[in-house]
């Protein structure tokens, strides 16, 4: 589904197994706060993956990105190691520079405290003169003038900030449809096959979002298996991790105005929505993308970080490469795929969206938000239900459904905690949601909320889905706007304006307990035709690349549902593989699937039927 992004829950999809405290450990006083913190994040977000941007309003360049492979709660890893690579065949760099980026590196003023990371590549001349840009097919400039070959790309092989990875810098250009508008800096990092000798090559790998690190991905595979990655797939690829362009450590730093600013305009809106007022403060907010971002601010769109993927590719020496996503990240393997299935060896994605869903009218996007919405709606019953002995926080004399409902209207408190967004009460409620391991910080958040006015866990859930460091419009929504606008310029900004009374009014309807959350916000796609953004030509539907996908009936952000339209309607040859985990995406935690995606990245071997029940 293309969700709304002003009543998206934002997604990432990594998941790791920890065992449930015990019921009579999550009330009274004395408990660890910032231990729960950590602990629930690792359960809901490992990798600190779904947030571009540090959630601070001050620091330079709009904050730091995590430093570690846990949390940005978490103490940081502050060790640097040099990787040994050698020197790449393909590459112009002599070995591993050994030194952090200097100040004046652009990836540095990105992230001031956060080593760029990079691969090393091995493999074949990855130029095929003959092949032919689909897209270029479709009539889609491709962002040379004919006149003479591009310069090939190159990793610039730097320090590594996590041992064990190798690391560097990816030029690649600003702009694919204007060669003359400059380039920017991805930064890139590699976990080596554990097995070297078996090696097959590079599974670039992308953890949602939009605005996860694949570096922070890349860098839990350090863990070893079972974390984020199965100990065949560990073994045979080298895992290649990016952050896309305008993420974490990677160019052009994404902001839309001073800190705070986006947000105190959509905060001067008063609910229920006056739509002249939405209209303005909407339109208000995306202009200062604008003026802040210039030209680049429309540059940020799936299209073009699927054409960075195989600039990286090119860098990296590498022919063709395995691909692995999740979340978002099946939106990018759909892109990558469509735009150069000559480069996909194989492919396999995970809790996926469907790009094309249908968004054309108000009722189409009500209905595609509501399919969304009632997977949380029927895990916050069985959250609520599950709180059923007196030691529960919310236990409420055997009515924690009752307790969650009278008192709903401390949740305002969490809004004010997180600088006035209307949406951070339901995004501290459902965050925990993603995973049923993190069930009982709800109860401990929302009982410490109620009984002691303290909204501070709570805040960091929201504050961990609203993602950036200004408040107002964040990283996931900026993609989600751009790729909307490219695949659908027709839309009428009526219907984008139109659709918050109704998705109102349909959620008081059918999700009686998320009816008591405020979903909706004054958005600002409406207003991103002020940006001047690319138009997509061709057909998005993965080239008849084979490409697995892997849907759960129990993901609470991306629905079966929206897998099903993936291989059914959008894909030209998708297969679905059903396998079930409570949380959001399957891997690795599905004996029945992990086989199946073994099969495929390993050994090119698809499923026997196009859909396969696990």
């Amino acid at each position: 589904m293309r969700r709304s992004p002003d009543h998206s829950a934002g997604g990432c999809i990594l998941s790791r197994e920890t065992s449930r405290p015990r019921g009579d450990a999550l009330g009274g006083a004395g408990f660890d706060r910032r231990r729960i913190l950590i602990t629930v994040l690792l359960l809901v977000l490992p990798a600190a993956a779904c947030s571009s941007q540090d959630d601070s309003a001050g620091g330079e360049a709009g904050g730091t990105a995590s430093t570690t492979p846990v949390s940005t709660i978490g103490e940081p890893v502050t060790t640097a190691s040099t990787s040994a690579l050698g020197e790449p065949a393909t590459t112009t760099s002599a070995a591993v520079s050994g030194t952090a980026p200097a100040a004046s590196d652009p990836v540095q003023r990105v992230t001031t405290t956060v080593t760029s990371v990079a691969g090393a590549g091995s493999g074949d001349d990855p130029d095929d003169e003959d092949a032919v840009d689909p897209v270029e097919e479709a009539g889609v400039v491709d962002g040379t003038d004919g006149s003479s070959a591009a310069p090939e790309p190159t990793v610039r092989w730097i320090e590594c900030e996590f041992e064990g990875l190798e690391c560097g810098v990816v030029k690649v250009p600003l702009d694919y449809r204007d060669p003359g508008a400059g380039e920017l800096e991805l930064t890139i990092a590699v976990h080596p096959a554990t097995d070297p000798d078996r090696r097959i090559g590079h599974l670039v790998v992308n953890p949602g979002g939009p605005g996860a690190s694949g570096i922070d991905m890349a860098a839990w595979a350090l863990e070893g298996p079972g974390v984020v990655f199965t100990a065949p797939v560990l073994e045979r690829f080298d895992i290649v991790g990016f952050d896309p362009r305008g993420v974490a450590r990677s160019e052009p730093y994404f902001v839309c105005g001073e800190p705070g600013a986006q947000l105190a305009l959509l905060s001067q809106v008063e609910l229920p929505f006056d739509e002249a007022e939405e209209f303005a403060a909407g339109e208000a907010a995306a202009l200062l993308c604008v003026e802040s971002m210039g030209a680049a601010a429309g540059l940020l769109h799936s299209e073009y970080v699927a054409r960075d993927m195989d600039e990286i590719r090119k860098a990296l020496g590498a022919e063709q490469v395995s691909y692995f996503g999740a979340s978002y990240g099946a939106t990018l393997g759909v892109w990558y795929a469509t735009l150069f299935p000559e480069s996909v060896r194989a492919m396999v994605v995970d809790g996926a969206d469907n790009p094309l869903d249908d968004v054309s009218t108000v009722e189409a996007r009500v209905a595609n938000v509501i399919d969304e919405l009632q997977q949380f709606e029927v895990l916050l019953g069985e959250a609520l239900d599950a709180c059923d002995q007196p030691e529960c926080p919310m236990y409420n004399d055997g009515d924690p459904r009752g307790y969650f409902k009278e008192n709903v209207g401390a949740l305002e408190a969490v809004v004010e905690a997180t600088g006035g967004n209307p949406v951070a009460g339901a995004l501290a409620i459902i965050t925990p949601l993603y995973s049923e391991e993190a069930w009982p910080y709800l109860w401990i958040g929302y009982a410490l909320l109620v009984e002691e006015d303290d909204p501070s866990l709570l805040a960091e859930f929201a504050r961990f889905q609203l993602g950036d460091s200004h408040g107002g419009t964040t990283f996931t929504e900026h993609v989600n706007c751009l790729d909307s606008w490219v695949l659908n310029p027709q839309l009428d900004r009526d219907v984008r304006l139109s659709d918050e009374t109704a998705m109102e009014e349909a959620v008081r309807r059918e999700l009686p307990l998320l009816a008591h959350l405020e979903f909706t916000a004054p958005g600002t796609c409406p207003f991103y035709d002020l940006l001047d953004r690319a138009t997509f030509g061709g057909t998005l539907d993965g080239s008849d690349v084979p490409i697995v996908v892997i849907g759960n009936p129990r993901d609470p952000a991306t629905p079966l549902s929206e897998s099903v339209e993936l291989v059914e309607e959008t894909l030209s040859n998708g297969y679905l593989v059903e396998a079930e985990h409570l949380a959001h995406g399957v891997y690795p935690n599905n004996e029945c699937a992990n086989g199946i995606i073994h099969r495929a990245l390993i050994d090119l071997v698809l499923p026997d039927e196009r859909t396969t029940i696990c």
